[in-house]
């Protein structure tokens, strides 16, 4: 199933980002360190030659390939953000609900204000801008603009969006502590495991 796995893919690690923008600062932060559910996410992604945003979510996102047949794609996934700026993304995106393709990426945070600020782990790629708007226990990030790590604008990131659902009462008791790159990926699959 290339379609989806490779496109999905293609589309998940090609929407993360991160920038530094000036903003007024609420008294209690828009996100804060801790452990989220990914409901859904969407990105910008180009399939069969089309760029089109793509939305993958854990209750499924019907897409239709070049060959006109249609497939379900699902995902599982989990945001981890520690206090010193560290995160990890990870992402089970299932097509047709086979055996899911696994992203799971190291990045970097910040929030400013109302804006969150996502990039790679290096801090040195380009990083996307979301404006975080909290809904019905939901944190709904909402795509602005690319910039380099200057922050200039260098893209468009309108129509992006990824929804995070808090899971802090049943999984407080992991440590977002990492001690190795390979304990951060066993917990990160444990915790995509466990939504």
């Amino acid at each position: 199933m290339g379609f989806g796995r490779v496109g999905v893919l293609v589309v998940l690690a090609a929407g993360i980002g991160c920038a530094h923008l000036g903003a007024s600062r609420p008294e209690k932060p828009a996100l804060a360190a801790g452990k989220y559910a990914v409901e859904s996410i969407r990105s910008r992604a180009q399939l069969d030659g089309v760029d089109q945003l793509v939305e993958i979510s854990e209750t499924g996102t019907k897409m239709t390939d070049a060959n006109g047949a249609e497939h379900v794609l699902t995902e599982r996934g989990a945001l981890v953000l520690s206090e010193n700026g560290v995160c990890r993304l990870a992402l089970a995106v299932s097509v047709d609900g086979e055996e899911p393709g696994v992203s799971d990426r190291a990045c970097r945070w910040h929030v400013d204000g109302d804006q969150f600020l996502l990039g790679d782990a290096s801090g040195a790629g380009t990083r996307t801008v979301y404006m975080v708007r909290r809904m019905s226990g939901r944190v709904v990030l909402e795509g602005v603009n690319d910039v380099d790590p200057h922050g200039n604008v260098v893209g468009d990131a309108r129509g992006e969006r990824i929804v995070l659902v808090e899971r802090a009462g049943e999984l407080a008791g992991r440590s977002v502590d990492r001690t190795s790159e390979e304990q951060a990926a066993r917990e990160i699959q444990e915790y995509v495991h466990d939504l």
